[in-house]
């Protein structure tokens, strides 16, 4: 079990980070060795959090398409809604930032999942 560090944004765009450790939950998106990568990061992004403690948060951005996934085998999903909204939908709502709404730009910078540099999730340099 490794310790993770969840990003949680708060009312009035307050940024915790809550360090835990998560193990894999059997019943969630993350379960199989599928999305290894995504869960792997040091920092994770509130949904991904949740589905490592088995609540489902990959429904925040993600709507099943087809097949569900299992261990063994990866589904079809879509997203929510438009790629230039999907971020917007919860970051709108006193999550954002200084640049929330400048552009719909954000997965240029960020990673929507998960970082290993910190609660921000910007992506490599």
């Amino acid at each position: 079990m490794q310790m993770r560090v969840a990003v949680v944004i708060g009312a009035a765009g307050v940024c915790l980070a809550v360090a835990a450790a998560l193990p894999a939950w059997a019943g969630t998106c993350i379960a199989g060795t599928c999305h290894e990568s995504i869960v792997s990061q040091k920092f994770l992004h509130g949904p991904v959090a949740a589905e490592e403690a088995g609540v489902e948060g990959c429904v925040s951005c993600h709507i099943p398409a087809g097949a569900k996934c299992s261990a063994a085998k990866g589904g079809t999903y879509q997203f929510k809604t438009k790629p230039d909204r999907l971020c917007l939908m919860c970051h709108e709502r006193g999550t954002g930032t200084q640049h929330t709404g400048a552009g719909s730009r954000c997965l240029s910078c960020h990673n929507p999942h998960g970082a290993e540099s910190g609660t921000n999730l910007m992506r490599a340099g």
